[in-house]
């Protein structure tokens, strides 16, 4: 017998009051890309069917599927015996790493959230996503190992809102097996050489690594006007300028508007040409934009390598290699 209707809500309702605030937010961001793609689609040990291919010395016999291969005809493309090929389903294993540093708690009049939070967003509303395909996920430095588990977002979420015990603002020390996936958010505004330091560490654990570098807008463009306090959210042991303290004052912020772009913007360059030399991916998002519109194109490359990484893992058990 159905429940009441009042029962429901109610029940609806305890349930919801379990979630918190950005667990929410990240549900409704991941709904709206999920709506616009389609889970992972190749060949593997699965249930359901993907797609026929002809025979080929080597293939397991009984994977031929007889009822097709008697309906070949006699032209070229509609001749022979067809193998009945499934979707994988063997799930992957990846890490999500977002910076903690108070930089990332900063958020001007231009942006609606701080850049913690987006990133927050994001990584939360991906693990959604990809559990759905599943993949394992895990918060990397949160002392959890990945699950698929249906609790695992849950966790994600209490994990992210805390910060896992995270004040940097570089992915380092984070004790991850070599050969794994990385997913790290940072506005990745430390000096270059000093993430290079940290990236080299990374790249001789030979992990697959994508960069989301989370910008507020007025990092991106200082939009500002006149006279301009400046203040860092902690003390920097090495002013620049000669200044002392956390505050800088500026008497006309327009004035040094066009340099300051061709800086950021060389500084993006020299992140996204780092990335590449270490053959990692690299996304820039700024709080402005839909949190929808980063994770549509993280989610894709994340799903296309994952499955390329699928098929080179099978193509190596199938020569006798060994695959960490």
């Amino acid at each position: 017998m159905n429940k009441p209707l009042i029962t429901r809500e109610t029940e609806a309702e305890k349930l919801a009051s379990t979630l918190s605030p950005l667990q929410i937010e990240a549900e409704r961001v991941a709904a709206t890309v999920f709506q616009g793609t389609h889970g992972r689609r190749h060949p593997g040990q699965g249930d359901e069917f993907w797609q026929y291919r002809r025979y080929n010395p080597g293939d397991i016999p009984r994977s031929i599927d007889w009822r097709r291969s008697a309906k070949a005809g006699s032209t070229a493309d509609n001749s022979g015996v067809f193998i009945r090929q499934k979707e994988r389903e063997t799930a992957q294993s990846l890490w999500l790493w977002a910076a903690g540093d108070p930089g990332m708690d900063w958020m001007s009049p231009w942006s609606s959230c701080s850049k913690h939070h987006r990133a927050s967003v994001i990584a939360l509303a991906l693990a959604t996503l990809l559990l759905r395909g599943g993949e394992k996920i895990a918060l990397a430095g949160s002392g959890r190992p990945p699950s698929s588990a249906r609790t695992t977002i849950r966790f994600l979420a209490q994990q992210l809102e805390q910060k896992a015990g995270n004040p940097d603002n570089l992915p380092d020390n984070l004790h991850i097996a070599p050969h794994a996936a990385l997913i790290c958010f940072s506005d990745f505004l430390s000096p270059i050489e000093e993430q290079k330091e940290t990236f080299d560490r990374l790249a001789a654990l030979k992990l697959k690594v994508w960069l989301v570098q989370v910008l507020d807008p007025a990092e991106l463009k200082l939009p500002y006007s006149g006279r301009v306090k400046f203040q860092l959210p902690f003390d920097d042991p090495h002013p620049k300028g000669g200044q002392t303290g956390s505050e800088w004052l500026h008497p006309d912020v327009d004035s040094i508007r066009e340099s300051y772009k061709e800086r950021i913007e060389e500084h993006n360059r020299d992140l996204a040409l780092l990335a590449k030399k270490l053959g990692w991916r690299y996304l820039v998002h700024a709080t402005d934009q839909p949190a929808s519109k980063a994770l549509l194109s993280l989610y894709s490359d994340v799903s296309e390598r994952q499955s390329i990484n699928s098929r080179t893992h099978d193509s190596r058990n199938k020569a006798g290699g060994r695959y960490a």
